[in-house]
């Protein structure tokens, strides 16, 4: 890896970490909250990471709509579960909870599905 390359592959954990401290901290969260929050961040990034082995993007231009659907899924539910694990969720009760995710899901899978499309179809224009 070049030098630049490993900057940022240090840079972007440190930056998300530092972004969920201070809204962390903003939140009123306590140390032991604020401290498992910062140590999800990196493990949300391995996991996005992780679900492009499944997905490879140099394929996305060929992928059919439902697979495309699935990874658009499980990358919204990725994110889903970062926002409600660092979010200030933690007075919600389990089906309000369950809901905000589901919500939050459906609207982000839904939302980047049709970016990929539009975007995949001016490709081919």
């Amino acid at each position: 890896m070049e030098k630049r390359s490993i900057a940022v592959a240090y840079a972007v954990p440190l930056i998300l970490m530092a972004i969920v401290l201070a809204s962390s901290y903003a939140l009123g969260d306590g140390p032991s909250v604020i401290f498992r929050k910062v140590l999800f961040a990196p493990v949300f990034l391995l996991a996005i990471k992780g679900l492009r082995t499944f997905f490879p993007q140099h394929l996305d231009r060929t992928r059919s709509f439902s697979t495309q659907a699935e990874f658009q899924l499980l990358n919204a539910l990725l994110l889903s579960a970062f926002l409600i694990s660092v979010g200030p969720y933690e007075s919600l009760r389990i089906i309000p909870l369950i809901c905000a995710f589901a919500g939050m899901a459906i609207l982000i899978a839904g939302w980047n599905l049709a970016f990929f499309w539009r975007d995949r179809g001016r490709a081919q224009d």
